[in-house]
C-alpha cells in the first residue's frame, strides 16, 4: 500500500462531519421539543384525575352516610351542598346533590313504598371550560 492510499484511509476515517453532527442535532432537538410539548398534556390529565378522584371520594362518604342509617331515617328528596367547605377548605369548589326516591320493582320511579329506595350522589366541579360531574348510585331496602 502507497502513501496515498494510507492518507486517504486515514481521512476517511476521521470521524462525522459537520454535516453529520447537525444532521444529528436537528433530530435530537425535534425529540426533544415533541416531549417537551408532551409535559402541559401529561399535568393536565393528572390534574383531572386527581379533582376526579376526589370527586368519587366525596360521593361515596355522602353514600356511606345514608346507608348507614336505618331505611325510614332515609328521607326522600333532592338535597343540595352548594360548596363542601365545611367538610375541609381543599372542597370548596365542589358541589354534591343528593336524590333520594321510591322505586318500583321495575326500578322505576314510584310515589308508592314498596321498600325500595334508590340514592343518587352527584359531585360536580368546574374543570376546564365546563362543569365536571360524578354520580353513583345505590339500591337501599327495608329488610
Amino acid at each position: 500500500m502507497n502513501l496515498n492510499e494510507q492518507i486517504k484511509i486515514q481521512k476517511n476515517q476521521q470521524g462525522f462531519s459537520l454535516i453529520e453532527t447537525l444532521i444529528a442535532l436537528t433530530i435530537l432537538i425535534l425529540a426533544l421539543l415533541t416531549m417537551v410539548q408532551l409535559f402541559p398534556l401529561g399535568l393536565k390529565n393528572a390534574s383531572y384525575s386527581r379533582s376526579e378522584t376526589t370527586a368519587v371520594f366525596l360521593a361515596q362518604a355522602k353514600m356511606e352516610e345514608i346507608i348507614s342509617e336505618r331505611y325510614d331515617q332515609v328521607l326522600t328528596g333532592t338535597f343540595a351542598e352548594a360548596s363542601l367547605v365545611t367538610i375541609d377548605d381543599d372542597f370548596a369548589r365542589y358541589s354534591r346533590q343528593t336524590v333520594i326516591y321510591y322505586v318500583d320493582e321495575d326500578l322505576e320511579s314510584s310515589v308508592q313504598d314498596i321498600g325500595l329506595k334508590r340514592v343518587d350522589v352527584t359531585v360536580s366541579w368546574p374543570g376546564g371550560d365546563s362543569n365536571r360531574t360524578v354520580t353513583i348510585n345505590t339500591l337501599i331496602s327495608d329488610l
